[in-house]
């Protein structure tokens, strides 16, 4: 009898330890998706316009990286917030909100409510690796006004991408 115990506690021990093992990979596979993110540059430059058009500017800033992300995981990869520079997460956060706020005010000032089409996005500077996400830089965002006129303008930040997923780190000022 006690045998018989003893083997069903091992047998239980091995069916708890496989479903725990089963759980966690699949936990661990899980990909986070990033609120507001998208699915290509694309998607994100037609969401500029399209925020432009409307004059939302709240829009405008959802598309951008949000404080939270940022501090929880594109700050600490940045070699400025390691030695010798050292800077702190708030204060560079500060910085990029203070000048993505002027931007988007500058942006949409001169550009809100002018009915533009998206045309295209390009990167013209090399693509950055970090330990989680790349940083597409150089972004040129091309726009057909309503006369039909093309024009390119680089109003747009770095590019983050993570997971397969799309989101602008600022807005220039």
């Amino acid at each position: 009898m006690h045998r018989i115990r003893k083997r069903t506690i091992f047998f239980l021990s091995h069916i708890f330890l496989i479903l725990l093992f089963v759980w966690s990979s699949w936990v661990g596979c899980e990909t986070s998706v990033w609120k507001e993110s998208l699915d290509s540059p694309d998607q994100l430059g037609l969401a500029v316009v399209d925020a432009l058009n409307r004059k939302d500017i709240e829009q405008l800033n959802r598309l951008r990286v949000q404080r939270q992300e940022y501090l929880a995981w594109i700050w600490p990869v940045f070699p400025a917030s390691r030695p010798p520079s050292n800077f702190p997460g708030e204060f560079a956060w500060s910085n990029l909100n203070t000048k993505c706020n002027i931007g988007m005010r500058k942006w949409m000032n001169r550009y809100g409510g002018q009915h533009l089409q998206f045309v295209s996005i390009r990167f013209d500077q090399p693509q950055e690796n970090y330990d989680g996400f790349h940083l597409l830089r150089g972004t040129v965002l091309t726009l057909q006004n309503a006369a039909g006129e093309k024009q390119e303008l680089e109003v747009l930040g770095s590019v983050v991408v993570k997971n397969g997923r799309y989101k602008l780190l600022s807005y220039e000022d």
